[in-house]
């Protein structure tokens, strides 16, 4: 089986288990994945070709001692695929809530399909489902890991996976504590067990948490330039780090992976009976 249990991969394996066989459609798209573990720098395939092979690195690893020029680029070749991994799905999956909400009877699988995704993303109705399954461009999100895991070399980067800074206030998920506090008081990060699960994460948490214009702009725009001055809230820094978001997109070129995709040599369509 090429579709794994977790994260948005989950979902669509739940999209093929519950959607196809009952409502008499048995066939799907998906991508299909490589995974590869890092032990060196060197194990991370360079990236020289807007149709992007899939790898879904499960490990991280340090890029500290390269030179610089040289450790931005394995950074950004790390990262890509897994965006553009979760990018593609969550496509996948706006086009299939469309497609249900569509039908004039909507089976019982299909209706408890829909309301997990509302509950994953506190999604009211269905045209909030939408909005919230839309995402923004690549660039932003390279821009984002970059700054937060400075450049691959945090420590909740390499020992969690965690490249966005993603915080943790849930005491039953798996997390790491921070080195600092806040007021006195422990604080922690999320620990993923790999680059998609941690991208599934990163973006549930801007299109659930307090990014309200972010969200809303970032259905009439895709000009990273714009939607970063609606990502104020996501730093302490606030617009200190708007600017520095703005300088690492445009001293990078980052804006070039916008258009870049998942080569379509892996994206699939297959019958649910030659999955499970």
């Amino acid at each position: 089986m090429f579709i794994k249990s977790k994260g948005l991969t989950g979902l669509i394996l739940s999209l093929f288990m519950f959607l196809f066989v009952s409502g008499g459609c048995n066939y799907a798209e998906y991508v299909k994945t490589i995974e590869k573990p890092i032990v060196t720098s060197g194990d991370i395939v360079t990236i020289n070709d807007s149709l992007v092979i899939p790898y879904i690195y499960t490990s991280a690893v340090s890029l500290k001692n390269l030179p610089v020029a040289e450790k931005k680029q394995k950074f950004f070749d790390m990262m890509l695929p897994a965006v553009l991994v979760a990018k593609k799905e969550l496509a996948i999956l706006l086009k299939k809530v469309e497609e249900i909400t569509l039908r004039a009877n909507q089976t019982q699988e299909e209706k408890q399909f829909i309301e997990g995704l509302q509950k994953k993303y506190k999604a009211s109705n269905i045209e909030l489902l939408k909005s919230r399954l839309h995402t923004f461009p690549v660039s932003i999100v390279l821009a984002q890991a970059a700054i937060e895991s400075a450049w691959g070399t945090s420590r909740f980067f390499l020992e969690a996976n965690n490249p966005f800074g993603l915080w943790s206030f849930n005491a039953n998920e798996k997390r790491i504590e921070a080195s600092s506090t806040r007021s006195g008081k422990k604080v922690y990060l999320r620990k993923f067990d790999n680059l998609e699960e941690a991208i599934d994460a990163y973006f549930t948490t801007l299109s659930t948490g307090p990014f309200t214009d972010f969200r809303k702009e970032r259905l009439k725009s895709d000009d990273p330039y714009v939607l970063i001055k609606y990502l104020v809230d996501y730093s302490e820094r606030r617009e200190a780090y708007v600017k520095e978001l703005a300088s690492v997109i445009r001293g990078n070129d980052l804006t070039k992976y916008d258009s870049y995709i998942i080569s379509p040599d892996y994206i699939k369509t297959t019958y649910v009976s030659d999955k499970l």
